[in-house]
């Protein structure tokens, strides 16, 4: 038990640490290098978030299954390969099925609307999203064995160093934009190649599509209902997250795929506010399922205001120093001129951020517990407001980009307000306390005085005048709050002070 417990904090601290880098990789390139040519940051951007879609259709929740019922067959090595070649076998039926309705639907779209730009590079989009799903489901049966590390690199962190790489060789004129999205595609072949020579390799798989041993009548039933269900949740997530991508090259006529980039860069750097939630929502999971599988609501409605004051106070900080010295340091940038144009997104999509961060993990909540099938509703919910509130913000209001962004934090807020008042109806809980109004006044405060300080004609000094007060008499008073519990604890241990 022990030896397995060092097993599993060892993959999530090389989980978190490959999520890190990962992100400082992903911040330096969108700084430095994607600005340089939007157009084609939009197409690959078009194409991603294309595959993502396609890739829950050719999974349709057969990797989540793989994961429910691995605990079933693990004990005999038969059943558990013919389990995953079964599932393997689903998603290369699912995809070539799925393939060809979304094509014959691209060829039949293109001749009514020729203006509708969804499938313009549906081809490329099939090929990565059979690669993503290929990949998920070896992740998922990797994590079965409590290995996540090289299946995160291969998704993540990989990722992140061939696209710079590919948008290199073309800025240089070394590669065209046709070849450009083809050796972006063939890396995702690559990948999931050796996503599969991996999981072979820890799980000791050998093939077998004998299904009829493993799959009966009655445990037919049982997977094809909770795949469906699978199926429904993480394609609601998905048009609800990365609908943007799709809508914003549609909805906007002129520069369309310039645009798309332009708001992929703020996406990506209003994205990197949120990556201390992913790990301790990571961390926090199995404590949450343990609380409400003991129905102790009490260090259950706790433990939801802790996180959501440590989101609430890293976020909100983060968020402010931000909006004090992004316009200041984009200025000094090579790139400058193709990063002005996203500092709006960036603020909007980053407050949208912290939103969702303060109301701390109440997905979690519902999807732990007999009410998850609530999660459904509120995602449906997200992906109907998302929708419509893009076409009237950019198409009606013609705000472009921005009224995207306006939309996304639209339509997250009454998401996560639904739940919060849906998790109190049910648990009488709820994750807000005096110490964030405390904060949020002090906040607003110190940003709008520092905000409003005349600028030098020193722009490093003024972002370190600004920027540098903040973070002192902000990071005082969160420590003061006890807002970051461990920060305390850290700097009490310091200074001797108990």
């Amino acid at each position: 038990m022990e030896k397995q417990q060092k097993e599993v904090s060892s993959q999530a601290l090389k989980f978190s640490i490959i999520n890190y880098i990962g992100a400082a990789i992903g911040i330096v390139s969108t700084l430095f290098i994607y600005p340089n040519n939007k157009e084609f940051l939009g197409i690959i951007r078009y194409i991603f978030d294309g595959a993502q879609i396609l890739m829950a259709f050719f999974v349709f929740g057969t990797s989540q299954s793989l994961v429910n019922y691995f605990p079933r067959f693990k004990d005999v090595a038969e059943k558990r390969n013919i389990f995953f070649s079964s599932t393997l076998l689903i998603v290369i039926v699912n995809s070539v099925v799925f393939s060809l309705v979304f094509l014959l639907l691209a060829n039949s779209l293109s001749s009514v609307l020729p203006d509708f730009h969804a499938f313009d590079y549906i081809g490329y989009s099939i090929v990565v999203g059979f690669a993503f799903a290929i990949m998920d489901v070896c992740k998922r049966q990797a994590s079965n064995y409590k290995k996540i590390a090289i299946p995160t690199v291969l998704e993540r962190f990989s990722i992140k160093l061939f696209f710079p790489a590919t948008f290199l060789l073309l800025l240089a004129g070394i590669i065209t934009v046709e070849t450009g999205k083809l050796i972006y595609t063939g890396c995702f072949v690559i990948l999931f190649c050796i996503a599969l020579v991996y999981v072979k390799k820890i799980a000791n798989i050998t093939f077998n599509f004998n299904y009829k041993n493993v799959f009966d009548a009655s445990f037919r039933k049982e997977y094809i209902k909770y795949s469906v269900f699978a199926f429904l949740s993480i394609l609601g997530s998905l048009l609800a997250f990365k609908i943007d991508g799709i809508m914003v090259p549609n909805l906007i006529i002129v520069d369309s795929m310039t645009a798309n980039g332009t708001y992929s860069i703020g996406v990506a750097l209003a994205a990197t506010l949120g990556i201390p939630a992913i790990g301790l929502y990571t961390i926090y999971s199995p404590i949450v399922r343990e609380y409400i599988a003991k129905d102790d609501i009490v260090s259950l409605g706790k433990k939801y205001k802790e996180i959501s004051m440590l989101l609430f106070a890293l976020g909100g900080f983060l968020l402010s120093c931000i909006f004090l010295g992004v316009d200041d340091l984009f200025s000094i940038l090579p790139t400058r001129e193709n990063l002005l144009d996203t500092i709006p997104v960036i603020l909007i999509l980053s407050f949208n951020v912290v939103v969702d961060m303060t109301t701390s993990f109440n997905s979690h909540i519902l999807l732990y517990s007999k009410y998850y099938r609530f999660n459904m509703v509120a995602i449906a919910i997200l992906v109907i407001l998302n929708i419509s509130l893009n076409i009237y913000f950019i198409k009606h209001l013609n705000l472009g980009i921005e009224g995207a962004a306006y939309a996304t934090l639209i339509s997250m807020t009454l998401y996560n307000s639904v739940k919060l008042i849906y998790i109190y109806s049910k648990f009488k809980i709820q994750p807000f306390t005096k110490k964030h109004l405390i904060l949020l006044v002090v906040f607003i405060g110190s940003v709008g005085i520092l905000h409003n300080i005349p600028s030098t004609r020193n722009i490093i000094f003024d972002i370190i005048l600004k920027v540098g007060t903040y973070m002192l008499v902000n990071g005082f008073v969160i420590y003061k709050l006890r807002m970051i519990p461990m920060l305390n604890n850290w700097i009490s241990e310091k200074i001797g002070v108990r």
